[in-house]
C-alpha cells in the first residue's frame, strides 16, 4: 500500500536543493522503458501532427497511438541497437589480431599450449566422471597446470590491453566515420518485413508515406538519437559528485560523454549541458503524454488497452494492403512496441 506525502513547504536552501534533485533525476514517465524511447517517440508524434492522417486511419484517431510507438521503435531499432550491434562486431574482428600482433609468437605459443591444457583437463575429468570415480591425482596435476598457464595468459593479455584498446578505437572511428547515426537515409526500412507497419504504409499509401518519411528525415537529423542515454545516466552521474571528487558534475557529464563517444559515434559532437537536456526533455515529454492522452485515453497505463489498440492497427493495415499480406499474430506484433507499466 502506498500512502501519500504529507504536504510540505519548500524554502530557501532545501527549495534548491529539491528544485536541483528533481531537474536531475526525474522520475520515469508511465509506459515507458526508457528516455531514449520518450525523445523518439516525441519526434515521431510531432511528425505525425505535421502530417495529414493516411486515409486507411481516418475515423480511428486513437490508432495514431500505436503508429507511433511502432514507428519509434523500428527508428530506435536502426539508429541505435543495429548500428552498435555491427560496431561490436567490426571490434571483435580486429582484438584478437591485435594481440596476436602485439604479444608476438611468444603470445601466440602461450596460447596454444593454454588451450592445450585446457582440453586435456576437461577431457580426464569427463571420462574419469562418466566411470563414477573421485577426481584422481592426475586430473589434479592437470587442473593446476591449466590454471598457471590461464594465469599466465591473463597477465600476457594486461600487459598487451592499451594497445588493444587502441585498435579497438581506431576500428569505431573507422566505422563512424561511414556513417551517420542521425542521417534516415531514404532506404531506411527496405528490409522491414512485409507486414511491418512501415511497409504496409508503403503499398497502401505510397505518395503519404513519402511525405511522412521525409519528415521524419528532417526530424530525427537534429540531435543525436542517442542523448536519452545520457538523460538516463544522470542520475547515477550526480551520485557519483561527492565534496571528495575531483570532478564537478561538468566534468563527469563530460567525461561519460567521451567514455561512450566511440559507442555512439558522437565524436563531432559536443556533449549536450545536462540542464538544458533535462529542460528540453520535460518538455517534450509533458507534450508527448498530453498527446498520447487526447489520441487514446489509457494506452500509457492500461495494458489491455495497448494490445487492442495494437491489434486494431494491425487488422486495418491488414484490410487495407492491396497485397493482403497475413501478419503473425497480436504478441509478434507487440514487439516493436516497448511500452510497459513502471
Amino acid at each position: 500500500m502506498v500512502f501519500p506525502m504529507p504536504a510540505r513547504t519548500v524554502t530557501g536552501k532545501n527549495r534548491l536543493l529539491w528544485y536541483i534533485t528533481d531537474l536531475l533525476q526525474p522520475k520515469l514517465p508511465r509506459g515507458f522503458n526508457s528516455w531514449t524511447q520518450v525523445l523518439s517517440d516525441w519526434a515521431v508524434s510531432r511528425v505525425w501532427l505535421a502530417a495529414k492522417v493516411p486515409p486507411c486511419l481516418k475515423g480511428r484517431p486513437e490508432l495514431a497511438a500505436p503508429f507511433v510507438t511502432e514507428i519509434g521503435a523500428a527508428v530506435r531499432q536502426r539508429q541505435l541497437h543495429r548500428w552498435v550491434g555491427r560496431l561490436d562486431f567490426a571490434q571483435q574482428q580486429v582484438t584478437e589480431p591485435a594481440f596476436d600482433e602485439a604479444g608476438g609468437p611468444a603470445y601466440q605459443a602461450l596460447r596454444d599450449e593454454m588451450e592445450s591444457a585446457q582440453q586435456a583437463y576437461f577431457s580426464a575429468r569427463c571420462a574419469q566422471r562418466s566411470r563414477g570415480a573421485v577426481e584422481s591425482e592426475t586430473v589434479v596435476t592437470l587442473r593446476s597446470k591449466m590454471e598457471q598457464l590461464q594465469a599466465a595468459f591473463d597477465q600476457t593479455r594486461g600487459r598487451h590491453e592499451s594497445h588493444v584498446e587502441k585498435i579497438r578505437r581506431e576500428t569505431a572511428k573507422a566505422f563512424w566515420a561511414t556513417r551517420n547515426p542521425c542521417v534516415i537515409t531514404d532506404t531506411y526500412f527496405a528490409d522491414e518485413p512485409i507486414h511491418a507497419t512501415t511497409a504496409r504504409l508503403a503499398r497502401i499509401h505510397p505518395p503519404w508515406w513519402g511525405a511522412f518519411h521525409r519528415r521524419l528525415q528532417q526530424s530525427f537529423a537534429h540531435g543525436h538519437p542517442a542523448e536519452g542515454y545520457l538523460h538516463d545516466a544522470l542520475p547515477g552521474l550526480r551520485r557519483q559528485v561527492t565534496k571528495r571528487s575531483k570532478l564537478k558534475l561538468e566534468g563527469t557529464v563530460a567525461l561519460w560523454w567521451e567514455t561512450n563517444q566511440q559507442r555512439w559515434g558522437w565524436y563531432a559532437r559536443k556533449e549536450p549541458h545536462y540542464r538544458m537536456l533535462s529542460k528540453r526533455t520535460r518538455k517534450k515529454t509533458r507534450e508527448l503524454i498530453g498527446w498520447f492522452n487526447s489520441m487514446a485515453p489509457g494506452y500509457l497505463s492500461d495494458q489491455t488497452v495497448r494490445v487492442s489498440l495494437h491489434a486494431a492497427l494491425t487488422e486495418r493495415l491488414r484490410e487495407a494492403d492491396p497485397w493482403s499480406v497475413p501478419a503473425p499474430d497480436s504478441r509478434s506484433m507487440l514487439a516493436w512496441s516497448e511500452h510497459g507499466l513502471n
